[in-house]
């Protein structure tokens, strides 16, 4: 919310992005750093919030997200595959135009610890634009299918949902020119920033963890040195 504050009105053009989903709890297991937890004990300092408060907080991000987004820009946003659809229709109702749910496909999702349910093996991701989208690529049939593969533990860092760079890259790809703006208010382990750098996009993040700003930055540096180098 600070950051939007400093933000002027349609000033940027693409927003990726992936807030927390408010899932954490004491009896859904996960596994970190090779043990077996709760999903409160891996996320449960910025991924615990009440009801309220939760739905408060991505009302005011889709707000702040619309009204920061230029006209004809696109906004990719994950969402609990449970709130998936509730949050498109809040979305719609602050303005947004909802395009598409794109789907990430784990081709060898966690297992079932418990095994008393379905394992679950995609994540969703709302695509959503302000107006008609000035700037779609499409490329080719099989790159802008709505489906991405990949295999979990191909990792660049330890934070615990960290997205595949595959995917960010594809959205980007296709929803930005060279040198458009690029926000991403949940900015994470930096993936957003680090594709946008690498597809020669700018990049504004936010981030309330110093543990996953410090990481977000090295990882910039290598990449920055990277491309010096090339």
């Amino acid at each position: 919310m600070e950051l939007f504050k400093q933000l002027p009105n349609e000033s940027v053009d693409l927003i990726v992005t992936d807030p927390p989903y408010n899932i954490a709890n004491d009896f859904t297991l996960t596994k970190s750093g090779g043990k077996v937890i709760t999903t409160k004990e891996a996320w449960g300092k910025w991924d615990t919030f009440s009801k309220f408060d939760y739905e408060l907080l991505m009302m005011r991000v889709f707000s702040e997200c619309y009204r920061v987004l230029k006209k004809g820009g696109s906004m990719y946003m994950f969402t609990a595959n449970e709130d998936s659809g509730y949050f498109v229709k809040k979305a719609e109702a602050k303005g947004f135009r909802y395009r598409s749910t794109l789907a990430i496909l784990k081709k060898n999702p966690q297992p079932s610890y418990k095994k008393n349910n379905w394992r679950t093996a995609f994540e969703l991701c709302m695509y959503l634009t302000k107006g008609q989208h000035k700037t779609f690529n499409f490329s080719s049939q099989r790159e802008r299918i709505n489906v991405f593969e990949y295999v979990i533990g191909r990792k660049y860092t330890s934070h615990p949902t960290e997205k595949p760079s595959g995917f960010i890259k594809r959205v980007i790809q296709a929803s930005s020119n060279k040198g458009d703006v690029v926000l991403d208010p949940f900015m994470g382990s930096g993936t957003t920033a680090v594709v946008a750098k690498m597809l020669e996009r700018n990049f504004i993040g936010a981030e309330i963890s110093k543990e996953y700003v410090d990481m977000a930055n090295r990882r910039l540096k290598a990449v920055e040195a990277k491309m010096k180098k090339s």
